[in-house]
This record gives C-alpha cells, sequence and structure tokens, in this order.
C-alpha cells in the first residue's frame, strides 16, 4: 500500500530556555580607518555605543566588500550546476509517459543537477517490449531526455543497459568488436610420458568460433611453482584436427621431472547485461572496433532525432561508465573466480604484437603467469605478491615485473583504444564522458583520469577511507577536473539518514571530491510494483518522491551545492604529491570495526594504507597518489616561478613505493634541478616495475637525485614489511625533511590537529577557498595501533588555529544559508594569516580568503567569543555579562563593561506532526 501522509498540531505553553542572548559590541572605528565603505547598518550599533539585547541569531550586516557581496551571491542561492546528481534505475522501459514525467518534476523540484538513466530489471515486464533497444526503451528515453534537457537539468546515460560494462543489442559476441579472452586448458606429464593432445577447458566454456592462440610445457618443480629455464615450445608441433580445441601432437616430457602444459586459445567472453530485447553483448575495451559499434548504435538511436540532437549541443549530456565489471569468463568475480575460471584475461587479435612493440619481448611464453591475476574489493592490502596462480622458481620478482608489464600494455589499450576515441567522439557532438576508472580490475588505476571528462570514484568499495580515496583525487586535481563519487549503495534499504548521508559527503569531500552522485533513485510506480516505497529492483537504499525525507531534498541539495561550488573553484591547492604506479591494488568494501590491521576503520585510527604515516594530515598537509605517468601530461607542468606541479599545486613531491619507471625517475630529476622538492622514503626507486632491465640506469638516476639540494632523504622507524598488511610504519621523518625543504600546507594547524581535515583551492586573482571538516570524535581510537592516539583523548568538538602562508582577509560561508561574513579576529606573523577555527564533530566550515596587498582592520585577540567586520567598524559578540576586551590591528585597545541578559523560556510555540500510514486499502 502506498502511505497516506495526515498532519496533526500541537500547541504548548510549554518551556524551553533558550541559548544565551548574544551580545554585540561595535567598536567606534571611523570610516578613515576601514577605506571605504558603505553607511552605517541599522542593525549594528555605531560610535561607540554598547547594547545587550536578546537576539536568536546574528543580525543582519550590511556587506563589507565586493568580495563579500560577489561570495553572497553565489552562495544564498546556488547555481542548480553545483548541486549533486542522483542514480535513477528504472524498471525497464515499463514505467508510464506520466509516471517519468512526475518524476522527473520531482527530481527537478528537489533540487538535483541531473539524473542518471539506468536500466534495470522489472519482475512483470517482458524484455522483448520493454527491454534495452526495443522502440518502447527507444519512446521513453527519448521523452525523458527532452523534459530533463527542457528543465535544465543534466542527462546522464549509461554504456548499455544496466550498469556493468559498454554493452550492445545485437552485437555479434565472436567479432572483435565484442570482448575476446584467452582460455587456458592444462595438465601435468610426468616424466617420460607422452601427450597426442593438448588439454581443454570442460566442454561447457568451449565457443565454436574460437582460435588456437600457443601451447608450451614448463618442468614442476613444486605444486604451482614452475622452472623458468625449462620453456618447451609446443605450438609448432601441433596440428589441428575436427576442430579449433582438437589440436593434436605427439610429445613425450622429458626425464627430469614432471610438466606442466598449457594450452591457450581466444574467443568471445559472451559476457551479456540485461535487460534488454536481444541479447547485448559486452563491447571489446582493447579494440577500438569496440567503440564503433558502440558508436553505430548510438547514431541509430540517441542521435537519430534532429531536435534532440540539438538539445543535446545546448545541454548537459554524459555517457557514464560504472565500475569495470567486465569479466574474461562472460560473468562475474562471484559466480567464476579468475584465480579456477579457464577464462583468464583479456585478449585482442593483435594483443601479442602489440605487446612485443611496446615492452620488446614476446608474452606468450609467459602468458601462463597472468592466471589468477586479480585486483580485489575486500583487502585494502592487497597487492601483485598476493594474486596469480603460478610462480617461477627463484625470480619472483620477474614474475610480478613481467605481470606489471602485461597490465601495463592491457591500461595502454584500455585507454588508446576505449577511452580517448569514446572522449574524442562523443564530445564532437556534445556529450560528455563520465567513469569509474579502473578500480576492480588490474589496469593502473590513476592514468585513465587523462583520458575522460569527469573522472569517478564509489563508496561502496572505499569506504570513507582518505587513503583510499586519494588513489584518485591527484590525477583529478592535476588535470582540474571535477572528481564525483557514488554515494549510498552501501547502505541498506531502510537504514539510511541525512546524517549518515552527510558523514559520507563530508568526508569524501575532505579526501577533494566535489560531486556527489546518490545511489539510487526509485520511481514510485512500475509495471510490476506499485506497492510503497516504489520500484526497486536490487534492495539498496532509494530515494524517491514516495519517501517521507523528499521534503527536504531541495534544501539538502541546496547545502551541499554550496560545498561542492566551493570546491569546484579555481584550481586545487594541494601540497604534497605521492607518486604511485599501481595496477594491483585492493579496496576495502565496508571499513572494519576493530583493530585488526587488514580490515578495520584506518581513516578514524589515524593509520595510513598506502603511505603509513598521518602525520601530515593531522598537521594540515593534503596529499594525493598519482602515476608518473602524468608528468608528462600535456596539462601538468612544472612552473619554475612558484615551484609547484600545476594544475595542482604540489609544492612537493614523496617516492615511497620501492619501484619508479625510468622515465618518471628522469622526468623527476629534471624537474628537481629546476627547484620541484622531493623527499626519498628509504630505498624508494630502487628498481623499476618491468621486465626491462633498467635497474641499473635507474640507480644512476636516483643517485644523483639525491645530491641535488631540493632532495632529502627520509626514513621509517619501523623494521617491517611496508606493503603487507603487517601494523606499524607509523612513524617517520617525511614531514620534518618536507619542513626541512621550507614546505609549508596551504592550509595549516598551529599545532597537530587529530580531528580535522581540509581541502583548498585557489582562483586566478589568488583568493582562496578552504572547506574544513571535524571528521573525528575519538570514539573509534581505542582500536588505532598507534599509542599516541590511543591516548589522544580526543572529543567531539575541535578548536585550533588555521596558518594559510599569504596576506588574506578571511570570510565564512554558512553552509546551510549561503550567508557571508567578513571575520574580523585573525592576525597576519611571518607572511601568514592566522584565523582560530571551532568545530564541532561532523560539522563542517566554508571559508573564503580574500588576497589583499594593504592591511585591514580587525581584531587581533579577544575575550569575546567571535568578531566580525561590519560596514562601519569591526564588531565583537560574547555570551558572557563582564568587561570585553579587544586588541585592534591599529595598536588600539578597548575595553568595555557589558550585561547580557538572562536565558528566557519560549513560549506558546506550535508543533505540527506528519505521519505516513499505508492507504485504508491497497491499489
Amino acid at each position: 500500500m502506498s502511505p497516506t501522509p495526515s498532519t496533526s498540531r500541537s500547541t504548548s505553553s510549554g518551556r524551553r530556555s533558550a541559548l544565551a542572548a548574544v551580545l554585540t559590541v561595535a567598536l567606534g572605528i571611523s570610516t578613515a580607518v576601514l577605506g571605504s565603505i558603505a553607511g552605517p547598518s541599522a542593525a549594528e550599533p555605531t560610535g561607540g555605543s554598547v547594547t545587550a539585547a536578546p537576539v536568536l541569531r546574528s543580525p543582519a550586516v550590511k556587506k563589507t566588500s565586493a568580495f563579500a557581496e560577489q561570495l553572497e551571491k553565489k552562495y544564498v542561492d546556488p547555481d542548480r550546476i553545483y548541486s549533486t546528481d542522483v542514480r535513477w534505475w528504472l524498471g525497464e522501459a515499463s514505467h508510464t509517459d506520466e509516471t517519468l514525467l512526475e518524476e522527473i518534476q520531482n527530481l527537478y523540484d528537489g533540487g538535483y543537477r541531473g539524473v542518471e538513466l539506468a536500466m534495470q530489471g522489472d519482475n512483470v515486464a517482458p524484455d522483448a517490449i520493454y527491454g534495452y533497444g526495443s522502440p518502447m526503451w527507444a519512446h521513453k528515453w527519448d521523452l525523458m531526455m527532452n523534459k530533463l534537457l527542457d528543465l535544465g537539468m543534466g542527462v546522464y546515460l549509461t554504456s548499455g543497459t544496466n550498469w556493468a560494462t559498454s554493452n550492445v543489442p545485437g552485437l555479434d559476441p565472436d567479432s572483435q568488436a565484442a570482448m575476446q579472452n584467452l582460455t587456458l586448458g592444462t595438465s601435468t606429464v610426468p616424466a617420460g610420458q607422452a601427450i597426442s593432445v593438448l588439454p581443454t577447458p570442460a566442454a561447457g566454456v568451449q565457443k565454436a568460433a574460437a582460435k588456437f592462440v600457443t601451447a608450451y610445457a614448463y618442468r614442476v618443480v613444486e605444486g604451482d611453482t614452475l622452472d623458468p629455464d625449462s620453456f618447451v615450445d609446443l605450438s609448432k608441433q601441433v596440428t589441428q584436427g575436427g576442430d579449433a580445441w582438437t589440436q593434436n601432437l605427439s610429445w613425450t616430457a622429458p626425464a627430469d621431472g614432471t610438466y606442466r602444459v598449457f594450452a591457450m586459445w581466444t574467443q568471445g567472453t559472451y559476457q551479456s547485461s540485461s535487460p534488454a530485447a536481444t541479447p547485448s553483448y559486452t563491447t571489446n575495451y582493447f579494440d577500438e572496433r569496440g567503440v564503433e559499434a558502440l558508436k553505430a548504435f548510438w547514431q541509430t538511436h540517441y542521435l537519430a532525432d534532429p531536435a534532440l540532437r540539438a538539445k543535446i549541443l545546448e545541454g548537459d549530456v554524459q555517457l557514464f561508465m560504472d565500475s569495470l565489471e567486465i569479466h574474461p569468463g562472460g560473468s562475474s568475480e562471484w559466480t567464476a573466480k579468475v584465480a579456477t575460471a579457464p577464462q583468464f584475461t583479456f585478449w585482442s587479435e593483435d594483443m601479442a604484437a602489440e605487446f612485443k612493440k611496446r615492452k620488446g619481448y614476446d608474452i606468450t611464453p609467459w602468458l601462463f603467469l597472468v592466471k589468477g591475476v586479480q585486483s580485489f574489493s575486500f583487502d585494502a592490502y592487497f597487492d601483485l605478491d598476493d594474486t596469480g596462480n603460478y610462480r617461477i622458481a627463484g625470480q619472483d620478482v620477474k614474475r610480478q615485473q613481467i605481470i606489471s608489464d602485461y597490465q601495463d600494455v592491457l591500461t595502454q589499450l584500455y585507454r588508446e583504444r576505449m577511452l580517448r576515441p569514446l572522449k574524442e567522439w562523443l564530445n564532437s557532438v556534445g556529450i560528455e564522458t563520465r567513469a569509474q576508472i579502473s578500480y576492480g580490475k588490474p589496469l593502473e588505476i590513476s592514468e585513465p583520469i587523462m583520458d575522460v571528462d569527469y573522472p569517478e570514484a564509489e563508496n561502496y568499495n572505499q569506504y570513507n577511507q582518505l587513503d583510499l580515496f586519494r588513489l584518485w583525487t591527484g590525477g583529478a586535481k592535476l588535470e582540474n577536473k571535477v572528481l564525483s563519487t557514488e554515494t549510498g549503495a552501501q547502505m541498506p534499504v531502510y537504514s539510511a539518514t541525512r546524517q549518515a548521508d552527510l558523514t559520507d559527503a563530508y568526508t569524501q569531500y575532505a579526501a577533494g571530491f566535489q560531486r556527489i552522485v546518490w545511489h539510487v533513485w526509485g520511481a514510485g510506480f512500475s509495471y510490476g510494483n506499485t506497492a510503497w516505497p516504489g520500484h526497486n529492483p536490487t534492495g539498496f537504499r532509494q530515494l524517491g518522491s514516495r519517501n517521507p525525507t523528499s521534503a527536504d531534498y531541495d534544501e539538502f541539495n541546496a547545502h551541499l551545492g554550496r560545498v561542492q561550488q566551493l570546491l569546484q573553484s579555481g584550481k586545487a591547492r594541494a601540497d604534497v604529491g605521492f607518486i604511485r604506479q599501481q595496477w594491483i591494488h585492493g579496496m576495502s568494501k565496508n571499513a572494519g570495526i576493530g583493530s585488526d590491521n587488514g580490515v578495520m576503520n584506518w581513516n578514524l585510527a589515524h593509520q595510513g594504507i598506502s603511505y603509513r604515516s598521518t602525520q601530515l594530515q593531522d598537521n594540515g598537509y593534503t596529499y594525493d597518489y598519482f602515476s608518473p605517468k602524468f608528468l608528462f601530461d600535456d596539462d601538468v607542468h612544472f612552473d619554475t616561478k612558484t615551484k609547484t606541479i600545476e594544475k595542482a599545486g604540489y609544492k612537493a613531491i614523496v617516492l615511497y613505493q620501492d619501484w619508479l619507471d625510468i622515465e618518471g625517475a628522469k622526468r623527476i630529476l629534471a624537474w628537481a634541478k629546476q627547484g620541484l622538492k622531493v623527499v626519498v622514503l628509504e630505498d624508494a626507486a630502487s628498481r623499476t616495475p618491468f621486465n626491462d632491465g633498467k635497474n641499473g640506469a635507474l640507480k644512476k638516476v636516483m643517485d644523483e637525485l639525491r645530491t641535488l639540494p631540493t632532495v632529502r632523504q627520509a626514513t621509517v622507524y619501523d623494521d617491517i614489511d611496508y606493503f603487507s598488511n603487517a601494523p606499524g610504519g607509523y612513524d617517520d621523518n617525511v614531514m620534518e625533511k618536507l619542513q626541512d625543504l621550507g614546505v609549508r600546507p596551504y592550509t595549516g594547524f598551529s599545532e597537530e590537529n587529530l580531528q580535522l581535515l581540509s581541502q583548498t583551492r585557489q582562483d586566478n586573482a589568488g583568493n582562496q577557498y578552504t572547506y574544513v571538516y571535524n571528521f573525528d570524535d575519538g570514539s573509534y581510537h581505542a582500536n588505532s595501533l598507534k599509542p599516541s592516539v590511543r591516548n589522544a583523548g580526543t572529543g567531539p568538538h575541535a578548536s585550533t588555529d588555521l596558518v594559510k602562508p599569504g596576506t588574506f582577509v578571511p570570510y565564512s560561508i554558512d553552509p546551510w544559508t549561503g550567508a557571508v561574513t567578513e571575520l574580523a579576529d585573525y592576525r597576519w606573523e611571518n607572511g601568514s594569516t592566522i584565523v582560530s577555527i571551532e568545530l564541532d564533530y561532523n560539522n563542517i566550515a566554508l571559508l573564503a580568503f580574500e588576497k589583499v596587498d594593504a592591511d585591514r582592520l580587525h581584531v587581533l585577540s579577544t575575550n569575546a567569543d567571535s568578531a566580525f567586520a561590519t560596514q562601519d567598524g569591526v564588531a565583537v559578540r560574547t555570551t558572557r555579562s563582564g568587561t570585553v576586551t579587544a586588541a585592534l590591528s591599529n595598536g588600539e585597545d578597548v575595553s568595555e563593561q557589558v550585561e547580557v541578559p538572562q536565558p528566557y523560556d519560549i513560549r506558546d510555540w506550535d508543533l505540527t506532526v506528519q505521519k505516513w500510514t499505508p492507504q485504508p486499502r491497497g491499489g
């Protein structure tokens, strides 16, 4: 049944003590001191008068500067383009036109920026009529796109039906336009025994169009460890029988031991997505023909109507690609693990040739090492050591290098043959690309950021862990691209609260994310579901018009829109970049609640995952991870004047991984000679990640780098395996070395603080915008593996000074109303602006800093609660009776005796309550 809202009203003369009254004291400062300003405000006292009046909020004050006026125009009613987005899971194309148009109006009224249209199954609607690619789908999506664009909203189209892959109805799964794999057959042959046919996988995975690729054998040392010097090429000894799967030969295993035979074929993965009117097969991500297939489908459908196409050119339209849920076996890791499935990696018909061209050696004798290689969603420390079915005796470093070479080539092809041509074509027709790049598959995790318009991550698998979020933030900042995150999928149905939503959003913003895409909106009614709360095909938390919280969506979006506007202003000003190149990576699907370092809430325990120490974070430094390949991108450069890496503003880089590719090392050396500051942690960059024989050349580069005056060597004080899940490594002297090089944060703290996180942006005029979040109330500290954190005694309230290099006038922006206040209680010391901040747990502050050259009157110190500027002076507020004192920046000391009224009861209040109950009868 659908709930029926009803209201009741209560009237009471009960008493509740009001907050202590706020006293406003104006300090009699002449306009000559303040400069050119407006006349006195009716809301503020003038000429040294003292008043004490009970008020419940700050009185209105005329804006003190043009900068304040500009801020308030932007933030009181933020533009919709800064609001959050939402993913809409639709029950196929089975919703009525009326339902769709009504839902879109609700989304518009709820303040959302844009809507992601994702088709899901309906338990009643026939796929042949209502599925992806059907005439009904074409009509419904045309209707929704036109309506959304007419309202000025964003339209985001998935790259196929469902969300998991790029897919096209009717695509030939055997063609190179469809995803291809390598499929393995393997067996062991005892010494001296013969085989007459190559081993094959189970008949159920064999496709008729398969093609034989290669076969060889290695001597077994023990278990799945093989002798790398025992390679026997069998590919030239085979003759095909009745089909590709029958490869005959006559081979006898040598007498020196048991041999394992590997035989490989390539074939289509046959991965399909539903619902679709006809089977919708996954396109090839490693062959440009996959993009051509998607292009042909879109041109026949989305882009076929000239009128809609014209709206697309003028509107905000994106193609969206979700997490990489492609699978070489055509299913998923949940049902066919790559460690056991015979289909073990992706392939294209020229893969071996491309590998040899890029890496200089033949990959086919080593392809068996790729069997079982994967990334993992449940282990944040998952690494190359942990993956792959086979080992080669005495040469595990070589094994790792070969795997890195292969995954690097896959990454290159993914970027060059899918992401880039897709972006180039779509941009030409007015559509931008947004993608949850790389994670979930063994591809380099940051590099594809260069090849999409909007990179995205997902809180579901990085749940509020800053050190995982940083894998995305570095590349996005360097490219100055808006970084979004899918948020809310980790919440089971009915378990979400607005406060939990705020915690998720605030934490992601604190890492450097700039846009939230909420998961998931559901229509109130669908073909197979009219019961409350509406269409929800998978049981995730649902937003929608039949949800009681929908009344707050517009205000909620305005609030987060203010935050997102600030975080999208100008360019990032991040402090330190950590060079990190990684193809095998772990995630954390929800954080743990205990003290097991393998699965815990590392963020609240103040423990890093990739870089172990959080000393930089706890002292206000922001830092991110990115591949050295960004240093060669056209959008990234070293500014020899500011000595920063742009467009992110990095003042220094840290080398902490044990590997670094030689070209990246040479670029870092060249920039260090121009003034880039570098810290090398322990024996970082002691080898290359690749099987390229360049370790000696890398050593020469690193030896020279260490001699430069802009380079420091740092130490980890614990003796642990730094890249395992073993606890430790939390104490080092990286911050000390950075400070020795003169590196101070853009927004630092006057002393170490375990509660506050910040992000800073800067516009072309040099004004800065800072987001501050109190993320830690200390309740998790008992689980920390760091004694200093366990004994910190942190509570819910944070109080410290922000230290910002440069001379600025600070302003606060109310994140709930947009009201702007020019702060007056700050000081300039040693070339820095120092502002006090107090913030309760799970609260945020939005601050703007106007860059100025001349001094402006302000309060250096006061015993009042706060100070702010007005159009005719500066003012302080207090909630306590007594003598209020203030020292001003012009040398004047002010002292006034004030009396604050006693709290008083609020009487005669009314309360209106609305409850939602089932209708008297269903229907």
